[in-house]
Parts: structure tokens; C-alpha cells; sequence
């Protein structure tokens, strides 16, 4: 019974990916040298072989894996010769569907069954692909070829330390988040269109640095000058997460202090999203986006953003070495104009035993409220009149209301 387990097993997966070829090659109205069946016999070839390696002829398995090669390069030939066609897709879907029934044999069920589904999915996505190749540029290929150097080859080998209070790690990191959120926004636009480009942009921007997001999509509005509701949801929804953010790292520190702010976080978190997606549901005009063909990192820009987060963090140090807890109310507001992430986790651990909850709370909120000020004055700053307005109306409301949760939460807490 386990060894007809195994036959059905090693059948089925290649059934599996022989159907999606057979489904592909109607849809594009082509002829392929193998279908189901045919995939059905390679997976379970492969399976056989394995059995008769282990027990009856040791090297049989490298004289099946030779046959495999010769047939599927002779049809390879065959196509390229009587049908005038190249593509070796369906020729390596082969020879791995061979190596899935070896895989079965030796009983690797789990593994065969993770490599099937990521085989099926990567033949599935071919139009999807085609389209992403057919828009991207040899420009976009040196971006991300920059990015990857920036992040791999750069940053692990700064100090991670304060050096004359300039952090080399945390400023260089700055420069990459830019870097990245300049370039995944580009990419967004030009592979899902300026509306869910730029709104993905936002939100997952959001959970890294909204500080960075604000500054980028200010900067790619002020260029574009189209859709200035979408440009203003996706900047509002990332700093909306960034309320979310610090009550959840607050949470992961002290659990008490997170359960005392909730109230007035989770107000604002809602607020947030509900006055982004009234922006979002406000764009009704569609744009095709014609975006230059330059170098989409702005790494000169990130530089110079890196640099001035370099010096505000500097100032930050520099206080709070020489007054300590005495100045935490002043030391908080500084930390907000680069970063609020540091300020909580920082507070969040002292209130356990150093601080009281309120001053660990007044402290972190002090610090958002900076930032979002901050975050505001990047919009008018780097963005345009328009989309300036429609985010101090957003900053006004979210703000008003969260300083209002926080004076009951402070005055329930006294």
C-alpha cells in the first residue's frame, strides 16, 4: 500500500503540471511535445528509476536522467526546426518533473509537493512576466542593481555605533529606505498603474519609515502633478501606520504601558484609515503615467535626506547624554524630527522601572506629534499646494483627535 502511495503521488504531480502545460498551450493556440500523460510517465520514470538504482543496478538512475536529457533536447530541436519556434519552458518542466519522482521515491513527499506548487505557479505567471519585462528598462535593471549594492555590499560593513554622535549604520539605512521607497514607488507606477502603485507604495512604506514616504511621494507628486487624492491617501495611510506601529512596539516592551495608550492609538489608527480611503474613493480620473527614463533611486536626494537625519540624530544624543531623564519631555519632541521608534521602544522599557506610565506615555506621544509636524512640513516643503492642503486637513484632524484621547487617558490615569 505505501509503495502504490508513492506510484499515485509521483502520477498526480506530474498530471499536475502536465495539465497546466496542456491549458497554456490551448490558450496560446500552440502545440507541445508533452501533455499530462506524457508528465504523468516522466514523474513516474523518475520515480522508477530511483527504485531500480536502489535495488537492482546502482548506476541506472544516471543513464534515466542521460534519457531524459536526450529526449527532451531532441524535441527541443525538433521544435525549433519543424515549427520555427524557440522556448525551453515546458523542456525543463520536464526534466524537473523527473527529479520529482526521485524526490517521491525517496519518500521527500512534503518537499516534491512545495516544488510542484512553485513550478505550477512559475509557468502559470508567463503573460504576467511578459508584461513586467516588457515594461521595465535596462534603467530599472542598474536601480536595483545599485539598491542591491547600497544594501549588501555597503551596510553590513558600517559600525553600528555612534562615532563623534553620527550613527554610520542607522544613517546609511535612512539613505536605503529612501532609495527603496523612491524606487519601489517607480516601479509600482510604471507595473500597476499610478493608483495601486503609489496606495502600495504607502502602505507597506508605512511599516518601514512614513518619514521616508511622505519625503518620496512628495517628491514624485511635485513631478507628476496628477491624482493628488491618491498621492494624499497613500501618504496618509502611512503615517496612519506608523500610530499602529507604536503601539505595537510598545506592546512587545511593556504590555501595561501599551494597554494604557491603546485607547487613544486605536482611535487615531481608525481615524486615519477612514479619512485615506475617503481621499482614495475621492480619485475618480485615471492617468496613464509617463515616467522618465532616469535613474529612479534619487540616491543624491537620499544622501542628502541620510545626512540631515544624521545631524538631528546627532542633537538627539547630545541632549539626552547631558540631561537624562530630566529632559525627556524635550528629548522626545527632537527624537520625533527623525524617528519615532527609538523614543518608544527606549521609553517603553524605562517605564517599567525608572519613568511613571504617564511620562513614558507623554513622552512617546509627544514624539509622534513631532514627527507628524515634521512629516507636514516635508509635504509643503517637497510636494505642491494641493496635495498640502488636503494633508493638513488629515494631520489637523488626526492630531486634534489624538491629543484630545490623550488628555482623558492622562487624566483617567492620574
Amino acid at each position: 500500500m505505501q509503495d502504490i502511495k508513492l506510484i499515485l503521488i509521483s502520477l498526480a504531480l506530474g498530471f499536475l503540471i502536465g495539465l497546466e502545460r496542456n491549458i497554456s498551450f490551448k490558450s496560446e493556440n500552440e502545440k507541445g511535445f508533452a501533455g499530462s500523460r506524457t508528465f504523468s510517465f516522466i514523474s513516474l520514470f523518475g520515480f522508477l528509476s530511483a527504485y531500480i538504482t536502489d535495488n537492482y543496478y546502482g548506476n541506472f538512475i544516471y543513464l534515466a536522467f542521460f534519457g531524459i536529457i536526450l529526449i527532451v533536447s531532441t524535441a527541443y530541436f525538433l521544435k525549433v526546426f519543424h515549427y520555427h519556434k524557440q522556448g525551453t519552458t515546458t523542456h525543463f518542466a520536464a526534466i524537473l518533473t523527473f527529479i520529482l519522482g526521485i524526490l517521491v521515491y525517496k519518500n521527500q513527499i512534503q518537499f516534491a509537493l512545495t516544488l510542484t506548487f512553485f513550478i505550477v505557479l512559475l509557468l502559470n505567471i508567463k503573460s504576467k512576466l511578459k508584461t513586467i519585462e516588457f515594461k521595465l528598462s535596462l534603467t530599472d535593471i542598474n536601480a536595483a542593481i545599485l539598491l542591491f549594492g547600497m544594501t549588501f555590499l555597503i551596510l553590513p560593513y558600517l559600525p553600528d555605533k555612534m562615532i563623534y554622535y553620527i550613527n554610520p549604520y542607522k544613517t546609511w539605512l535612512m539613505a536605503i529606505i529612501i532609495s527603496s521607497l523612491s524606487f519601489f514607488g517607480y516601479l509600482g507606477i510604471k507595473l500597476l498603474g499610478e493608483k495601486y502603485g503609489v496606495l502600495l507604495t504607502g502602505a507597506a512604506g508605512g511599516f518601514v519609515s512614513s518619514t521616508a514616504v511622505t519625503y518620496s511621494l512628495s517628491k514624485m507628486y511635485s513631478k507628476i502633478r496628477k491624482s493628488p487624492y491618491i498621492y494624499a491617501a497613500a501618504i496618509a495611510i502611512a503615517n496612519t501606520i506608523m500610530f499602529a506601529r507604536i503601539l505595537v512596539e510598545s506592546a512587545l516592551i511593556n504590555k501595561n504601558l501599551a494597554l494604557f495608550i491603546a485607547p487613544a492609538y486605536i482611535i487615531t489608527t481608525i481615524l486615519g484609515i477612514f479619512i485615506s480611503y475617503r481621499f482614495y474613493k475621492k480619485e475618480t480620473a485615471s492617468y496613464e503615467i509617463k515616467i522618465e527614463s532616469k535613474n529612479p533611486l534619487e540616491l543624491d536626494e537620499a544622501i542628502k535626506f541620510a545626512a540631515l537625519f544624521a545631524l538631528i540624530y546627532a542633537a538627539v544624543e547630545i541632549v539626552g547624554t547631558k540631561y537624562g531623564n530630566a529632559g525627556i519631555y524635550f528629548v522626545s519632541a527632537i527624537s520625533g524630527l527623525t524617528d519615532v521608534d527609538a523614543i518608544t521602544l527606549s521609553l517603553s522599557s524605562l517605564a517599567k522601572t525608572k519613568i511613571s506610565m504617564n511620562s513614558a506615555a507623554v513622552g512617546i506621544s509627544i514624539a509622534a506629534v513631532s514627527n507628524s509636524l515634521v512629516k507636514l512640513s516635508i509635504v509643503w516643503i517637497f510636494g505642491k499646494k494641493e496635495i498640502a492642503l488636503l494633508l493638513t486637513k488629515f494631520f489637523a484632524a488626526i492630531l486634534g483627535v489624538f491629543s484630545l484621547s490623550l488628555v482623558i487617558t492622562y487624566l483617567i490615569g492620574s
